[in-house]
């Protein structure tokens, strides 16, 4: 993961920030409860992203129209910064703990219960995302994942036989299942690029169109603005969607156009809790 899209993932700037009410809860983060936002039956359905700036990403959770609050938890350097943080099994839950108290407070009608909950990342943060699978309770509270060229692997034996690690991917691989299956919601995207001595998200896509048992086809849909896609697959509620480009900014394209790649995302809130 090139250094300079990460820190770049926390800088990125909007002109216009979407209304609502912008919170620090205690566990470091930001939540933004978006102006028009109202609870689900006594619920508050969160959307938790790791690595990406707000200005990047409360943008894209408004251009889903999604009646959700977003959480964005960010730390600087690489995947090991959100592995460590959240190889504490107490860190997720207590996320989606603050944020429905803090909702509460804001917004009447409390105290609320947490919904539906998709986690999302960009780039290196799926070392998160990673460490959160390997929780049996978090796996199961999570409805959706979106990783936004985001995986990232290590490789197994002899890195010219370019092995996927089987352990490494596993977390990532169940929840490819579960999504195949019907039974929760992920989206794999990635960019063309070529990372030195690790599989890039181009092979890790692969691996888990492997492991649900399709292939990708050919896909040429011009996304404007030069970004093009090269393939697609699905299955069930797992979607993977490919792009060209091997540079810096065609990765960083992905947290860019976040908003538009979280709405491919099939049915997050076709079930509540």
């Amino acid at each position: 993961m090139p250094l300079v899209p990460i820190l770049a993932a926390l800088a990125i700037l909007t002109a216009d920030p979407p209304a609502g009410t912008r919170v620090d809860p205690p566990s470091d983060a930001r939540l933004f409860i978006p102006a028009d936002w109202k609870p689900r039956d006594g619920a508050v359905d969160v959307v938790l992203h790791l690595h990406g700036a707000p200005t990047a990403t409360e943008p894209a959770l408004a251009a889903t129209g999604w009646n959700a609050v977003l959480v964005s938890f960010n730390r600087k350097g690489l995947s090991a910064a959100y592995a460590s943080p959240f190889s504490d099994p107490a860190l997720f839950p207590r996320l989606l703990d603050e944020t429905a108290e803090a909702v509460a407070e804001r917004r009447p009608g409390g105290p609320y219960r947490v919904g539906k909950v998709i986690v999302s990342s960009f780039s290196a943060g799926f070392g998160g995302i990673r460490a959160i699978l390997k929780q049996p309770s978090a796996f199961d509270r999570i409805d959706a994942i979106v990783l936004a060229d985001s995986l990232y692997c290590g490789y197994e034996g002899d890195p010219a036989e370019r092995r996927v690690s089987a352990e490494l991917m596993s977390g990532f691989r169940r929840f490819a299942r579960e999504a195949a299956s019907g039974r929760k919601a992920m989206l794999v995207s990635h960019s063309a690029q070529v990372p030195p001595g690790y599989a890039s998200t181009t092979e890790t896509a692969d691996d888990l169109l492997s492991t649900v048992g399709i292939a990708a086809e050919p896909d040429a849909t011009d996304w404007g603005d030069g970004w093009r896609q090269t393939r697609s697959a699905s299955k069930g509620r797992f979607v993977v969607l490919g792009f060209e480009g091997e540079g810096p900014d065609d990765h960083l394209r992905h947290l860019r156009r976040l908003g538009e790649l979280w709405k491919r995302l099939p049915d997050p809130f076709a079930t509540g809790r």
